[in-house]
């Protein structure tokens, strides 16, 4: 596992090349390879310093390799320097052992989505997430499609587990608000990000599909929403109109891609317990991965390190 990778050791194995490009050298002539291998123990930095021609072609339809390198680090940061890469066969890999999972278990986070759940008294609403997670498509995806590619969560359950810790965080602040509908709040933290099940693929990496590069989780998010809501006789057009407002203002600031700002003190407040969620990931990521570091590496997404003690 790239995981157990220490400098100057040896390292053989099959890795996932999420990304790739030639980088040209800055003083003399031609070009490196410089790849991002993954598998599901965490992601390597690796560069190829002289390869064939045929390589390129080999990385332009297939991400999956048998590497032998060797680790280094560099300015702290562990990386490889790959000697050779050989294609391997789709069907000769199990790609649990590429793509990480979330830490918390299927049947954790069930027995935490049910309690959730259960606990609205909106009939409408009920209904809505159950016939939501139990529809034949949607169900599944939603509980292994990753919450981002990068920035947290980027696993798979990744989704599942974001939404759930968003509405229990929502729910807990709702308790502090009388005025507040615990049961929308509820209900909006679980279905925030349901776009996501269509901005992503996931077979093979997690990448940004055709449809998330035109137009995003949210207005995907939008059209599932409208779409489930329209298959529930009588649903209510006011309560509509909430929880597509909660989709579409989640991200809160323009600056942040979000077609409106929150208007209701439910979407307020899923709002900033979406941010808090991915933010928190990071504090979480940072004293696991630095245990015995007093500050973490620079976070670029975050614009600081973080004390770690």
């Amino acid at each position: 596992m790239l995981k157990d990778c220490k400098a100057g050791e040896r390292f053989e194995g099959i890795v996932l090349v999420n990304e790739w490009k030639e980088v040209a050298f800055r003083q003399k002539p031609g070009a490196y390879l410089s790849l991002m291998c993954q598998d599901r123990s965490g992601m390597i930095q690796g560069k190829m310093w002289n390869y064939d021609p045929q390589v390129i072609e080999w990385l332009h339809n297939q991400d999956i390799f048998r590497v032998k390198a060797s680790a280094s680090e560099y300015r702290g940061t562990l990386d490889l320097t790959i000697e050779t890469l050989r294609m391997v066969p789709e069907d000769a890999v199990d790609l649990s052992d590429l793509l990480p999972s979330s830490p918390v278990t299927a049947e954790e986070l069930e027995h935490r989505l049910e309690s959730l759940v259960n606990k609205i008294a909106q009939p409408e609403l009920k209904t809505l997430l159950k016939e939501f997670l139990t529809n034949p498509v949607w169900g599944p995806a939603y509980r292994q499609a990753p919450a981002a590619m990068k920035i947290h969560q980027a696993y798979l359950r990744g989704l599942w587990e974001h939404s759930v810790r968003v509405a229990e965080i929502a729910e807990e602040i709702a308790r502090l608000y009388p005025k507040m509908d615990g049961g929308l709040v509820m209900t909006g933290a679980l279905l925030h990000d349901i776009g996501k099940v269509g901005e992503y693929s996931y077979t093979r990496g997690i990448k940004v599909t055709t449809e998330g590069r035109l137009l995003g989780h949210i207005i995907l998010g939008i059209e599932i929403l409208t779409d489930e809501i329209a298959k529930i006789p009588n649903f209510p057009r006011e309560l509509r109109s909430k929880l597509l407002h909660i989709i579409t203002s989640h991200h809160g600031k323009y600056e942040w891609q979000s077609p409106k700002k929150p208007k209701l003190m439910e979407a307020l407040v899923i709002h900033y317990a979406d941010a808090m969620d991915a933010e928190l990931f990071h504090f979480e990521q940072a004293k696991e991965n630095h245990p015995d570091d007093e500050w973490s590496p620079y976070i670029p997404s975050m614009e600081r390190c973080l004390y770690l003690k």
